[in-house]
């Protein structure tokens, strides 16, 4: 089986297709491999690759974190005519195979790929069984447990654009966290519309939100806890080596900085020799932990390990924005943070990285649905009063994303119901500055 993803063609594996490609072949001695298709890749020359490499084999095809490309649900949707079974999985296979509510009365919502994904599966692939993958128009789902398979096979993943091409990964991805304690937070938020439909007379509207209002993760998977201490060791010790050490790898947790002092002395104990750790992480761990990383960054620069805050959420440099995210922080947690990197850089150099120029992309998002002269002029005084484009600010923003499957997915709709006004969908996404005002 071939499992086809997103992918950009830099040298990263990707943790949840390979684990489920890795189950397939060691649990059910299913041959797989993964495929991470690049953009504007080559159609014809991947279906002839397609073509040969199930020449004379069952035909069944899974697809996994798909990131919303269309190109990619074309390409399923193409080999579902030519007669293979196309399976989804990964993140938001539920929602996305089932779409969208109400898609009869409301032709323009997102109405699912089930018309081109036969099979569903949604949670970890510890759950799935052969006759789950011949199981036609139905999306099967196995609960998130803090006991999963988490091997990997780092070999197994290539990636395509005219020609199928090894990838040889030098940035490895950890479970320490399945989803977010964050998404465990849930709270009610005033909107107002969209401001270019300002002028329409559409009120302000409550919108609940579990963590994040953008977020998505949250209602996929939510918060299960951490993993089992011994299994992060493993699979640390099962990443490729370079050099004698371990290559660098993102540590997937939300919250990661209370467990990184014993996870350098365990791989020391274990005589496991790691090179870099990257987390993806909020401004609160940082800020509540501050004086626990004095001694964290001591231990790593004793062990010679790098510790990288590749991308902290801080979204915006609006307190009213920031508010309307859900974010849980204002502009001064935020302020606090960047001092304390700066200061914690200062003493620790080489081993603490977090600038723009080091590798690291915050998050910043902008566009938003509620940018105006106001909020434009507080995020550019923030940015230039507290240097931020000196370290912080990453090269590009990233537009606010809407999953139809998120909060602010209820939002929209919300708008449609009391309004009559309908937002285009782009796959899986909505376009709210997209509005059709008939």
């Amino acid at each position: 089986m071939i499992i086809f993803t997103h992918h950009t063609g830099e040298p990263h594996g990707l943790m949840g297709p390979q684990v489920a490609a890795t189950f397939l072949q060691r649990r059910l001695s299913i041959p797989s491999i993964v495929v991470g298709i690049e953009r504007d890749f080559s159609k014809e020359q991947l279906l002839r690759f397609i073509d040969q490499y199930y020449k004379g084999g069952g035909k069944i095809v899974a697809f996994s974190h798909l990131c919303g490309r269309k190109d990619i649900f074309e390409l399923a949707q193409d080999l579902k005519k030519e007669g293979f079974i196309t399976i989804l999985g990964g993140p938001q296979s539920w929602q996305d195979y089932h779409g969208e509510m109400e898609v009869d009365s409301h032709p323009n919502r997102f109405k699912g790929l089930k018309s081109m994904m036969e099979v569903g599966f949604q949670g970890p692939v510890d759950g799935l069984r052969p006759e789950l993958l011949e199981r036609r128009g139905v999306c099967s789902k196995y609960p998130w447990t803090k006991n999963l398979f988490l091997e990997v096979d780092w070999l197994n993943i290539y990636t395509f654009s005219d020609t199928l091409k090894k990838l040889e990964v030098r940035l490895g991805q950890v479970l320490n966290t399945i989803g977010c304690p964050y998404a465990c937070k849930l709270q009610t938020v005033t909107l107002p519309p969209p401001i270019n439909l300002l002028e329409r007379g559409i009120p302000d509207l409550k919108v609940r939100s579990e963590g994040c209002i953008f977020c998505d993760v949250s209602w996929d998977k939510g918060y299960h806890g951490s993993v089992e201490h011994g299994q992060v060791i493993t699979q640390i010790a099962g990443l490729p080596d370079v050099d004698g050490r371990k290559i660098p790898f993102e540590l997937i947790d939300e919250y990661p900085i209370c467990s990184l002092d014993k996870l350098l002395e365990d791989t020391k104990r274990h005589e496991i020799k790691i090179s870099q750790i990257n987390l993806v992480c909020r401004v609160d761990d940082i800020n509540a932990h501050a004086s626990e990383l004095v001694e964290i960054l001591s231990t790593a620069q004793r062990l010679d390990v790098k510790i990288m805050f590749a991308s902290i959420g801080f979204e915006s440099f609006c307190d009213r924005l920031l508010q309307y995210f859900c974010k849980g922080i204002t502009m001064a947690d935020i302020v606090r943070c960047v001092e304390t990197l700066r200061r914690l850089k200062d003493k620790f150099k080489e081993y603490l990285l977090y600038r723009r120029e080091e590798g690291a992309n915050h998050g910043f998002i902008r566009p938003t649905p509620w940018d105006d002269s106001e909020t434009l002029q507080e995020m550019d005084r923030n940015i230039f009063l507290h240097r931020f484009f000196e370290d912080i600010l990453p090269e590009h923003s990233t537009p606010l994303i809407i999953h139809h499957a998120s909060c602010l997915g209820d939002w929209i709709r919300q708008i449609e119901a009391k309004t009559g006004i309908t937002f285009s969908r782009a796959g899986t996404w909505i376009e709210w500055w997209n509005p059709s005002l008939k």
